[in-house]
């Protein structure tokens, strides 16, 4: 009798047994798998990348703002004449160049003195550029944690800048107000004074 030789498993010939064993091959194959997570990872990894450069960029934004507010305070700071009209639209120029952003921009100067027998400060004039009204001296309780201790009838220059910040892409960042105040007192001078008069100002158009 002759005795018939079993079959292996896998050997399957004709159509069947060719799909199963390619298959097999596919399963167990590791080509192209590098390419797959590429593609999956790559929306994510664009997203981070931008996030990442949104945040930076409103950091920067709000470090430069900050940066020209010191600026502008020692030049005015610094100063013995009136400060002008023109004199004002250059410091708000300069501003513009130091902030160096397409977002508007807002710049108001002020300058108070503080009466120690009512414990309160005083507004002796203010002006702005860019938008927004100017400061008066009904605003000044709500500021006065911002405000430095000063001694009886002394004058100080606080300088405020502002600047709109828009994302580039959204990243969780929608339109913000950035704002500083810097508070500073004459250096060179017992005060510092607004005269409206461009040409040969004098004391009698000024306010100190």
């Amino acid at each position: 009798m002759t005795q018939e030789t079993p079959r292996k498993r896998g050997t399957r010939k004709g159509p069947l047994g060719w799909a199963s064993r390619a298959l097999r091959r596919i399963r167990r194959s590791e080509d192209g798998s590098v390419s797959v997570e590429a593609v999956c990872m790559l929306p994510l990894m664009i997203w981070a990348f931008l996030g990442m450069y949104v945040f930076y960029d409103a950091y920067r934004a709000q470090f430069v703002n900050t940066k020209a507010g010191y600026t502008l305070g020692d030049i005015l700071s610094r100063e013995t004449t009136y400060i002008t009209p023109e004199y004002l639209d250059s410091l708000y120029d300069l501003q513009r160049f130091l902030v160096d952003r397409q977002e508007p921009i807002r710049l108001r100067l002020t300058v108070i003195s503080y009466d120690q027998d009512s414990d309160s400060f005083n507004v002796r004039w203010s002006q702005n550029r860019g938008g927004g009204g100017v400061l008066t001296t009904g605003d000044l309780p709500a500021m006065r944690h911002l405000i430095p201790d000063m001694a009886d009838g002394s004058v100080a220059v606080v300088v405020q800048t502002s600047m709109e910040y828009k994302a580039i892409y959204g990243a969780g960042i929608g339109l913000m107000d950035f704002d500083d105040i810097i508070v500073t007192r004459p250096r060179f001078a017992g005060q510092l004074c607004w005269n409206s008069v461009n040409t040969n100002p004098t004391q009698a158009t000024a306010t100190c």
